[in-house]
């Protein structure tokens, strides 16, 4: 029985971004669940698997979907007793028939606490009432160490989500409840119970080429992609870089052919949107790209792209990138050097990326932005004079801003057990390109420490969540992080051997619908 349909509040705290929201979907059902996204409206509404959710949640009679997301100020809520509400009718989590949660990054586990908490919901499953809604995750952290989100989860959706709409919509429409649910999730394949699978995570699903593409259901101005709808035109990547968890063994790239995309174009979902967002893990790597940006500026609309390899720029595409509306031009590097990048398996040089930054300058440009990553294995003095050197030629040819990030070690990737670089050793390579590019270029870089995190929570087990839980309650400071991190070390002394064994028992994990 469903708890109860949730009535529209003339309080709701999140009113002022429905106004500015296009594509909002307001319904009431028997059955009623909320979309959670654990970051900010501004990211969330970035989400492309997010918006796909919402609307395919909404398409069921009888089941209505509304979402939620932290608030900008989440200590000014818990400041005033303020309950986190949902968007759409400003009604609480625990009010819901079921609460589904997007994830996409590992630190968003904590945000989720916090979420959790704010709403007056039990963050941990084996505390929560059967009459309490169940918690199901999923999302593209599924891709990589889904263990820590165990703690929190009755279940999870592992890998693409399309597999697991029938089966989760019957569950949803007919109001089951957590045991059954779980009972039910458990014998299905690609659903993950942590209260029964424990730490043998079942295989990822992937979507087929008839489920695509995914397009968006909401644009605001108010988000990271600002008015922008977004069109899905690949899925996977046909590359194998050794660090990244969507690469062709694991996620085979999956192509929408060009018409299917015009079609889009010309729905009505499209007509009032003045900006399409094209995305997708290998964009550039989709053969039908120009394509799609002549049919979007055939139709008057400006456009953006979520990814650009600098081997695959030319005259044309920088000239479509331009009459779409870019005034800068982003591209990866990746590592610091070409020795480096041969090793990751990125088949890029040194020539591709200085012909990036011309092309930026004869097409008028501002500026060219290049993302590295510092901290890989076997990384010399060298490899970093080397990106010092890129960096000086660069910004010859037109404004250069580098941003680096630390070598992150995932899960399912051949790098998966190679070791995280030491904070001040990382800092230091850091201050050393900095000023080494003092004036001639923008550098710009992520904290080690917080990248440190994310290292520990890509490698932990269902206890690294529950580190998590406690250095969210605790501030979620740095400091906060680390106490919590100790604490878990102290009482498991062979943390780094438990967790080069998690990457070795999960380096074999299958992946069925690989084609």
């Amino acid at each position: 029985m469903s708890r109860r349909v949730p009535q529209q509040r003339s309080e709701n705290p999140f009113a002022p971004l429905l106004a500015r929201e296009s594509g909002t979907l307001y319904r009431h059902a028997t059955r009623n669940v909320v979309l959670c996204y654990p970051n900010t409206y501004g990211v969330a509404g970035s989400s492309l698997g997010w918006q796909l959710l919402y609307r395919l949640l909404n398409t069921r009679d009888g089941l209505a979907c509304q979402r939620a997301v932290l608030p900008d100020d989440p200590g000014s809520w818990r400041a005033h007793g303020r309950k986190l509400t949902s968007l759409e009718f400003a009604d609480t989590l625990g009010a819901f028939d079921a609460i589904l949660v997007s994830i996409a990054y590992e630190l968003d586990v904590a945000r989720l606490v916090e979420m959790l908490d704010l709403a007056g919901v039990e963050p941990l499953a084996a505390r929560r009432s059967e009459r309490a809604p169940p918690v199901i995750g999923g999302g593209p952290l599924t891709q990589s160490n889904v263990l820590p989100l165990g703690p929190f989860c009755d279940v999870v959706v592992m890998g693409e989500a399309e597999h697991a709409m029938p089966k989760l919509l019957d569950w949803l429409h007919d109001g089951v409840g957590r045991t059954e649910l779980a009972r039910l999730a458990a014998s299905e394949r690609g659903f993950w119970v942590p209260a029964v699978h424990g730490d043998a995570v079942p295989e990822l699903l992937a979507a087929e080429v008839d489920d695509l593409p995914s397009v968006g259901q909401t644009r605001s101005p108010d988000t990271e992609l600002a008015d922008m709808m977004l069109i899905e035109t690949s899925r996977g990547c046909p590359r194998y870089c050794k660090f990244c968890v969507v690469r062709a063994p694991v996620a085979p790239m999956r192509s929408v052919p060009l018409q299917t995309i015009v079609d889009v174009l010309d729905s009505p979902a499209l007509d009032e949107a003045p900006r399409v967002g094209f995305v997708g893990a290998a964009v550039s790597d989709w053969p039908h790209l120009k394509g799609a940006l002549r049919a979007s500026l055939a139709r008057g609309k400006r456009f953006g792209v979520s990814s650009l390899r600098a081997d695959r720029l030319d005259d044309e595409l920088v000239d479509l990138l331009i009459a779409g509306g870019y005034r800068s031009l982003t591209v990866a590097s990746d590592a610091p050097s070409e020795r480096l990048r041969g090793r990751m398996m990125k088949a890029l040089r040194e020539r591709h990326l200085l012909a990036a930054a011309d092309q930026a300058k004869r097409a008028g440009m501002g500026q060219l932005k290049m993302y590295v990553i510092l901290g890989l294995p076997d990384e010399r003095e060298e490899d970093c004079a080397e990106l010092v050197a890129l960096g000086r030629k660069l910004a010859e040819r037109t404004r250069t801003v580098i941003t680096i990030s630390p070598f992150v070690p995932k899960l399912h990737t051949p790098m998966a057990g190679d070791p995280f670089e030491a904070i001040p050793s990382q800092e230091r390579k850091l201050d050393g390109v900095r000023r080494a590019l003092g004036g001639v270029a923008d550098v710009r870089f992520d904290p080690p420490k917080w990248a440190w995190i994310e290292y520990r929570l890509s490698q932990g087990g269902m206890d690294a969540g529950l580190a998590a839980m406690e250095a969210s309650r605790a501030g979620g400071t740095f400091s906060a992080w680390r106490e919590a991190f100790g604490a878990l070390d102290a009482r498991s002394p062979e943390h780094e051997r438990a967790a080069l064994g998690a990457a070795e028992r999960h380096a074999l994990w299958p992946v069925s619908g690989a084609r």
